[in-house]
């Protein structure tokens, strides 16, 4: 998947999975006064005096965005209709963290493209990855981090020549779009045993792989964001496919 799942168990907000006949029509101006007002306060109890908010102005565009979006989607990706997308709790995992700050200040959510192989890791599965907040709004896809085995193999097919071109040449045909790739850790060097200046040594870096993009400003507020995201992901299928073909 694109991004992490938190094991830490907290109770679950109020879902409005799956909606209904209600349409996504964009994230309220009062979702970005409630983050920077969570931001200032950053309290168990004020939050608590607010989760309605939280819920109707942030957590329920969000999912209303995310089911909309995977219905549209199941032509691109056949199996998407299969899986249960994960929204992400708004509380931060503060256990080893030096910031103590309880509450993030966006909503986010993950949506991988097929359910999960028996014995595959959760964030090997090809997926999306959505977030919305005081950051900014974004999509993303891809595979965030690799574990050592399937990190050998992606980079095994990266260096095969056919290969490696037609995901070296979606890639670059994304980032000219706008796209910009990312991994949970990159190399400064190409590893071992490939060449430094392999055609694809950008690619061998990376220890997983993700390409994100942001909207024009203003288009989270209106419907608008739901079509401009679609597009995006139905552009980035063909190195969200390749991840899945070639990571098993």
């Amino acid at each position: 998947m694109v991004a992490s799942v938190s094991s830490q168990a907290r109770p679950r907000l109020p879902s409005a999975s799956p909606p209904g006949k209600e349409r996504f029509a964009g994230f309220p101006d009062e979702a970005i006064q409630f983050f920077l007002e969570l931001q200032a306060e950053q309290s168990r109890t004020w939050f608590k005096a607010h989760q309605d908010e939280f819920s109707n102005y942030c957590r329920k565009p969000l999912e209303l965005l995310v089911y909309d979006l995977q219905g549209r989607l199941k032509d691109v990706y056949p199996h998407i209709a299969d899986v249960e997308p994960h929204f992400f709790r708004i509380q931060r995992d503060t256990r080893f963290a030096k910031d103590k700050a309880p509450y993030k200040t966006n909503v986010a959510a993950d949506m991988p493209i097929r359910a999960r192989r028996d014995g595959e890791d959760q964030h090997t599965t090809p997926g999306m990855y959505f977030s919305f907040g005081l950051d900014g709004e974004f999509v993303a896809i891809g595979a965030w981090h690799m574990g050592p085995e399937v990190l050998t193999q992606y980079r095994q097919r990266v260096a095969e020549p056919r290969l490696g071109k037609q995901l070296k040449t979606a890639v670059d045909k994304l980032v000219r779009a706008g796209w910009q790739i990312a991994s949970m850790e990159t190399l400064k060097r190409v590893p071992a045993p490939y060449p430094q200046d392999h055609p694809c040594a950008d690619l061998l870096k990376h220890k997983g792989l993700a390409l994100s993009a942001q909207p024009s400003e203003g288009i989270s507020a209106t419907p608008a964001f739901a079509d401009w995201a679609e597009a995006k992901l139905r552009d980035a299928a063909p190195v969200v496919n390749w991840l899945d073909r070639n990571l098993q």
